[in-house]
């Protein structure tokens, strides 16, 4: 009896060898991640995944932004308000059509004759000058507050190249006036400009027009 006990306990002893070596049961390891948003790793393989890249596109909705308001011009109407320490500007009506040199020569002469200013006379080397100013103008689309009159007198021998002795200048761009609305508004709306263009020793002018751009050569004393 002793003996069959034994034989059992050994019989059973194997067949657990025997249920141990044919049945597989899961292997287990530890697997690093990573939290980075933009790689993900292979699923289906304990081998060191190989990292695919992964697009992150936010879904955007397009905000519909309010127009800006547009700020009211509150500047009133005729008034000369000085911008710079040359510039002035003037709100003001346009006319149909941009006077020429001799509507605003005419214009100015009647103007100066009003004030009790000697009538000016024509020159065409000022006109000449002059007209090279207005077409400047008219290309950079603005004024220079004087500085090129200023480099052309000081730099270039101007007062020889003109033959005069005295120079001023008087400049607009972007009216498109008659001649009378140019001199007796424009030019005649603040104080300096309308010293010059009344100012009593000039006996000679030039006068330049292009565009909307103006300009007016002043002088005396003719070499």
């Amino acid at each position: 009896m002793k003996l069959f006990i034994k034989l059992y306990y050994i019989f059973l002893f194997f067949s657990f060898i025997l249920l141990l070596r044919f049945h597989s049961f899961p292997s287990f390891q530890n697997i690093d991640y990573s939290s980075v948003t933009t790689i993900k790793t292979s699923p289906t393989s304990f081998d060191t995944p190989k990292p695919t890249a992964e697009a992150v596109i936010p879904t955007l909705r397009p905000t519909r932004r309010p127009l800006p308001t547009p700020t009211p011009d509150t500047s009133p109407w005729g008034v000369a308000e000085q911008i710079t320490e040359h510039t002035w500007t003037m709100k003001i009506q346009a006319d149909s059509q941009m006077a020429n040199p001799q509507e605003i020569l005419t214009a100015l002469n009647e103007y100066r004759y009003r004030y009790g200013a000697q009538v000016l006379t024509w020159d065409s080397k000022l006109a000449t000058y002059a007209q090279s100013r207005a077409d400047f103008f008219y290309q950079i689309k603005n004024l220079d507050e004087h500085a090129g009159f200023n480099n052309f007198l000081e730099k270039e021998d101007g007062f020889n190249k003109l033959a005069f002795t005295y120079l001023g200048e008087n400049i607009s761009y972007g009216y498109q006036l008659s001649g009378v609305h140019l001199i007796e508004w424009i030019y005649a709306g603040d104080e300096p400009h309308n010293r010059n263009q009344l100012d009593t020793k000039w006996d000679h002018v030039g006068i330049g027009v292009r565009g909307t751009a103006t300009c007016l050569i002043f002088a005396t004393g003719k070499m």
